[in-house]
């Protein structure tokens, strides 16, 4: 008993040791977790710790720069409604721009800094984004606390919270008042700049009919005292007093050049026109000055420069005429010459044409400033050779504005070369060279002179006196004078008149106004008065504003015999055109060939003339084969090229009988062969007319020599 006892004593005790042995390592186990949770504790404890101590140091640093910073921030409520959001926040720039403490101005809405100018506008702009939970940029005029208004470049955010709902709005705003301040000067500066420039151009506008009303009675009676029986004493003192004249002219138009440039009111003109002539009239308008100082002027053209270009045919010409004019002026023997080049750069074609001369030259130093408005290279120039500096600055910007380039190469004592370039623009077969129309058309000039009635309408006395001696001396036989719009309207209601020639600064009555009731008086009949204006007015915008008026040519003074006649003419053959169109019959009559559009290529020179019209009558027979080849139905496009080749060639030439059956068989060129051949004929016929015409005046073909 004793022994079992004794075995169930031990092992109660073994089991007691297992739970003790157990509970040791349990308590081990939960000793050693509890001392890593302890660890893991602390680590996060001093992470939260340093958390806790970046935020707060980001916070500080955050209200630091709101505190501190020179635009003010404002804080509200995003409560658009119930009275607008509420100020929970401003800082000190805020107080300092408004004049508002914290305290007096948290808790109210902004629209206690708003006033009588604060913009509706832009306070509508500013709801309508932030209820659509956008941002809003913009600028508004609010006012301080004593009532100053000043101007804010507001940025206005939406600040949602973690579940993405609108809490409140931050606003960012600068003070702007002094930047506002300085738009209003400019703004206020610019104005008084457009006005005082609105006043130039009148001014400019008063002067330039100021002056050319008594310039156009002293050039005029000046030409027909040098057109009368003088002393060569007189005859000096005339041409002294016209030349002088021309100069003030020149000076004038040079001023009204630079205005018109500077206003941006001058415009470029893209038109076709034939090179070599417009070079050629320049250089042959300058012949007589450069004959009388012993200077040889010349035209060198480049063969491959193209006959017909697109540019600005007149102020290419008034920049080779300042250019030529100072070369003559500055020379004072040897040669001045003109040279007309193509070149290429990047690819691009431009025409070059330089004026040389061996006169004398501009030193280093001054090539820079010789483009300059109102400067010459030597103020000694300018007691020598006279002038005012304006011709380069003029040209310079011409050039400029034409795309072009314009430089000098010189050296002083030696000469000096000027050039200039322009794009290079070649024009189609088919336009005709402006400067090549025929202003006369095919009718008795002296029988219109003869027969029309003028009415010249002026009021200024010398003016009166000179329109009418002009007029009779052109070849005019009926002339009648107005003294101003009204009596011109009452005798035109009371005579018959084929002509008015209409000043347009006038009392009673102005030119502008006596044209427009002479137009009403016109509405519903079939009658139309043609009216010319003759204005000292030349600024931008004054034949406009005749045109627009109801006239139907402008004509600006001094007046020139041939712009009188050719404007005349050009009305009367309107109104005759008009009147009655010429039938078949008239047509024949018409001469094969007009000889002054002709002439206009070769100035008179048998040797150019046999050239051109070899090479004309060569061209045409190959376009006679072609269209014998394609007188076909299924070579339709073929007729038509070679149809209106050959109008091209022969309305350059002049040959208007042989161009008309040209262009009838180019727009009939689907027509049946039956239709091609009959036209075909008429083309030969009238090809023939036309060999036969130059045969009659000495010219072989195939030969050498012309008979005189």
């Amino acid at each position: 008993m004793q022994d079992l006892y004794l075995n169930k004593t031990m092992s109660e005790d073994i089991d007691k040791d297992r739970k003790i042995s157990r509970l040791e390592k349990r308590l081990a186990r939960e000793k050693k977790a509890r001392k890593e949770a302890e660890t893991l504790l602390e680590g996060k404890s001093r992470e939260i710790y340093a958390l806790n101590e970046q935020l707060h140091e980001d916070a500080r640093l955050l209200e630091a720069a709101v505190i501190n910073a020179n635009d003010a921030i404002v804080i509200t409520t995003a409560d658009l409604e119930n009275n607008g959001p509420k100020i929970v926040y401003v800082n000190g720039a805020f107080s300092k721009i408004s004049g508002y403490d914290a305290e007096e101005i948290i808790g109210k809405t902004p629209r206690i800094l708003q006033g009588e100018d604060t913009s509706r506008e832009v306070l509508d702009a500013l709801k309508t984004s932030l209820s659509k939970g956008r941002s809003f940029q913009g600028e508004l005029k609010n006012y301080t606390k004593d009532g100053v208004p000043y101007w804010l470049d507001i940025s206005v955010v939406p600040v949602k919270d973690k579940r993405g709902n609108i809490t409140h709005f931050a606003a960012i705003e600068r003070n702007i008042t002094e930047r506002k301040s300085f738009e209003e000067e400019l703004r206020e500066e610019k104005e008084k700049a457009e006005s005082a420039n609105i006043a130039k151009s009148e001014f400019l506008a008063n002067m330039s009919h100021e002056l050319r009303t008594p310039l156009n009675g002293i050039i005029g009676m000046t030409e027909f005292i040098l057109d009368s029986n003088l002393s060569p004493d007189q005859r000096d003192n005339a041409e002294i007093l016209h030349g002088s004249s021309q100069n003030l002219l020149s000076l004038l138009n040079d001023i009204l050049d630079i205005s018109k440039i500077e206003a941006g009111e001058l415009e470029i003109e893209n038109v076709p026109f034939h090179i070599g002539i417009a070079a050629q009239q320049v250089v042959q308008l300058f012949l007589p000055i450069a004959n009388d100082k012993g200077l040889a002027l010349t035209l060198d053209r480049d063969e491959k420069v193209p006959s017909t270009v697109i540019g600005d045919y007149s102020r290419i010409q008034q920049v080779l005429r300042n250019l030529i004019s100072n070369a003559i002026k500055f020379t004072e023997k040897g040669s001045v010459t003109v040279f007309l080049k193509t070149a290429f750069e990047k690819e691009e074609p431009y025409l070059f044409i330089a004026v040389k001369d061996t006169g004398i030259g501009i030193a280093e130093n001054k090539k820079d400033a010789i483009f300059e408005k109102f400067t010459q290279a030597d103020t000694s120039v300018t007691r020598e050779f006279g002038g005012t500096g304006l011709g380069l600055a003029i040209t310079q910007q011409l050039i400029n504005m034409m795309g072009g380039k314009i430089g000098v190469d010189s050296v002083e004592g030696q000469g000096s070369t000027f050039w200039f370039t322009v794009p290079l623009s070649t024009a189609d077969e088919d336009m005709e060279p402006v400067n090549l129309l025929d202003k006369d058309k095919s009718y008795d000039t002296e029988e219109i002179r003869k027969n029309i009635r003028i009415l010249a309408v002026d009021d200024h006395p010398v003016n009166q006196v000179f329109i009418i001696k002009l007029l009779k001396k052109l070849g005019f036989s009926y002339v009648d004078l107005a003294h101003d719009g009204q009596e011109a309207l009452d005798m035109i209601d009371a005579n018959s008149y084929d002509v008015v020639l209409m000043d347009c600064q006038m009392p009673v009555l102005d030119g502008y106004h006596a044209t427009t009731i002479l137009r009403e008086k016109e509405q519903g009949t079939d009658r139309h008065l043609p009216v010319i204006a003759l204005t000292a007015n030349a600024m931008i915008g004054d034949r406009e504003k005749c045109l627009k008026a109801g006239m139907d040519d402008y004509v600006s003074k001094p007046v020139k015999a041939d712009k009188i006649i050719e404007a005349i003419q050009k009305q009367i053959s309107n109104k005759t055109t008009n009147d009655a169109s010429p039938t078949p019959e008239k047509e024949k009559l018409e001469p094969p060939v007009d000889m002054k559009h002709f002439e206009t290529f070769t100035d008179g020179d048998p040797e150019e003339e046999k050239e051109l019209l070899d090479l004309f009558f060569k061209q045409t027979e190959l376009s006679i084969g072609e269209l014998e080849e394609s007188c076909t139905d299924d070579k339709s496009e073929d007729w038509q090229r070679a149809a209106h080749r050959m109008k091209g060639a022969a309305a350059n030439l002049g040959a208007n009988m042989l161009a008309k059956a040209c262009a009838e068989a180019e727009q009939n060129y689907e027509d049946n062969q039956s239709f091609k051949e009959n036209m075909l004929a008429k083309i030969k016929t009238r090809l023939d007319a036309l060999q036969a015409f130059f045969h009659s005046r000495g010219y072989h073909q195939g030969t050498n020599e012309r008979r005189v």
